[in-house]
């Protein structure tokens, strides 16, 4: 994308902080940035980085740097934070572990990633990316497929038995077919043996159950992040019903009976959990109990990736506030019998997840100035960005401010989501007497008092004062589609949003536009 790109190389900052970051040995601040032109920053200055970690503070910011950075790097992955709190009541756990473990899936196979997340995706501890590699099962046709062992495997890496292979995370066994729905694939894959060997691979849609894709090989990673066998789940269990006695045993002298059942219960419901129903979700809140060796999501990268801080003095506030409602939530909790003192265990604290971070090539981006004990600055930088206008739908403002751009040399690209809209707006831009042109070549030069007309999104555009270049986009000028609203019906003093909320001798009254 050297449309975007060569204008930046005008920067004297940006060709010092490129050339330092390869030496940096502490954190670049980048001040004067806003929101909308990070994603550009750090596409241009991580360029010659195989991994970068972009880390904003809440997984609000983290969700809109990673649709920024879409029109940048396509494969860009979001690594959604656990909740560690209410782990036990996340309707969206099967989701949200499917979206962190296609994260891990790229890490190991990818040569180059770019992962966006929250600071809080940084501090829960996982199992070492070495020791999820080890479980990566691989099986290419006319290989020998022991089915016994691959059904243990596969449970021991959190795969659900189930009579059909329907939703992510199950598989299931009958005659010489193997059906496994992994989380990394959006479809399952179908292993049919000929003795005990594979005689053919392929994916195929889950309702219809017609075949898709004939493949030649198949890669298996766990369905969970942590993977335990019967040996493991034996030793950690041991464990944890000593703790678990030995406090609910204190609760009982203390005269606390009810917290010192509840934790008793707790403690014989996870020993089913993990030994009857082989739920290894479990162990996502009780991993104290079974690893003795576990890392931050900051650690699955190399020393040399490129770590980019948003606005590092909101991401040490907001890791503070996390950890804070962590260790009263869960002290809470303890004193009342619902979980066991290994569980404070689960959340990396803040000092220790910013001293982490800082192990690699850190960037800082922060539209003022950083400061704080908690950060090492080894250098300084600011580069004068602007926001653009929004023009509300106004075609006559929008042409108005291009001309005088045009003027004064300026160089715009404009960013279209639909492609016909784009060769439509250059063509009105024409009629004005402007240089407007549509380009499927990101790396055709823009240059001066020209206007291109990119197919792409942003949330909002930026400005380069210095160096006289413009990013507009699709909403600075027509605004964010906003969502219809459905109609709201009365029926005899009722409000209802649907006719399946009707009863038979309701009868409609007026409907509300």
């Amino acid at each position: 994308m050297q449309a975007l790109l060569q204008p930046l190389s005008k920067l004297g900052e940006y060709e010092e902080i490129k050339n330092r970051i390869e030496k940096n040995r502490g954190i670049l601040q980048l001040a004067g940035c806003i929101d909308s032109q990070k994603a550009h920053v750090i596409y241009g200055l991580g360029q010659e980085k195989k991994n970068r970690l972009v880390i904003a503070e809440n997984e609000l910011k983290a969700k809109e740097l990673y649709e920024d950075l879409k029109f940048y790097y396509p494969d860009v992955f979001y690594y959604p934070a656990r909740d560690l709190i209410f782990f036990e009541a996340d309707i969206h756990g099967n989701l949200l572990t499917k979206q962190r473990m296609q994260v891990i899936a790229a890490l190991l196979e990818k040569k180059s990633v770019t992962v966006v997340t929250s600071i809080s995706g940084c501090m829960d501890y996982l199992l070492p990316i070495s020791v999820l590699k080890k479980h990566v099962l691989h099986f290419k046709n006319d290989s020998v497929l022991d089915t016994e062992a691959l059904k243990k495997d596969l449970i021991n890496m959190g795969f659900e038995y189930n009579a059909q292979a329907e939703t992510p995370g199950q598989f299931a066994m009958r005659g010489g077919i193997v059906d496994i729905f992994l989380l990394t694939e959006e479809n399952p894959v179908r292993i049919e043996m000929w003795g005990d060997e594979i005689d053919s691979i392929r994916s195929f849609d889950a309702e219809s159950q017609r075949s898709i894709e004939n493949l030649d090989r198949i890669r298996i990673y766990p369905a969970g992040e942590f993977i335990a066998d019967d040996g493991r789940i034996k030793k950690g269990l041991a464990v944890l019903e000593k703790e678990a006695k030995r406090l609910a045993d204190q609760f009982f002298q203390e005269r606390k009976t009810e917290e010192s059942a509840r934790l008793k219960a707790f403690a014989e419901e996870v020993k089913q959990s993990l030994t009857q129903w082989k739920q290894m979700s479990v162990l996502d809140g009780l991993a104290p109990y079974f690893y003795d060796r576990m890392v931050s999501f900051a650690e699955y990268f190399p020393k040399e990736a490129l770590v980019v801080l948003d606005e590092p003095n909101r991401l040490w506030e907001e890791a503070q506030a996390i950890e804070k409602e962590f260790r009263e939530s869960m002290t809470n909790r303890l004193e009342k019998g619902y979980v066991l003192p290994g569980q404070m265990n689960l959340l990396c604290e803040s000092q220790m997840a910013s001293e982490k971070l800082q192990k690699h090539r850190c960037m800082g981006l922060c539209m003022l100035e950083a400061a704080g004990p908690q950060w090492h600055f080894a250098e300084h930088f600011s580069i004068d960005v602007r926001s653009v206008n929004t023009y509300n739908n106004s075609f006559e403002l929008l042409v108005k401010d291009l001309q005088q751009w045009k003027k004064k040399g300026e160089r715009v690209i404009l960013l279209c989501a639909s492609r016909t809209r784009a060769k439509r707006l250059a063509e009105d831009l024409r009629d004005h007497e402007l240089r407007a042109f549509y380009s499927e070549d990101a790396d055709r030069i823009v240059q001066r008092g020209e206007i291109m007309l990119l197919y792409g999104s942003a949330h909002r555009g930026y400005e380069y004062p210095l160096i006289k270049f413009l990013v507009i986009s699709e909403s600075d000028i027509f605004g964010k589609e906003k969502k219809k609203r459905k109609k709201i019906r009365h029926y005899e003093g009722k409000t209802i949003h649907s006719f399946s909320e009707l009863s038979v001798g309701d009868y409609v009254v007026h409907e509300n536009h």
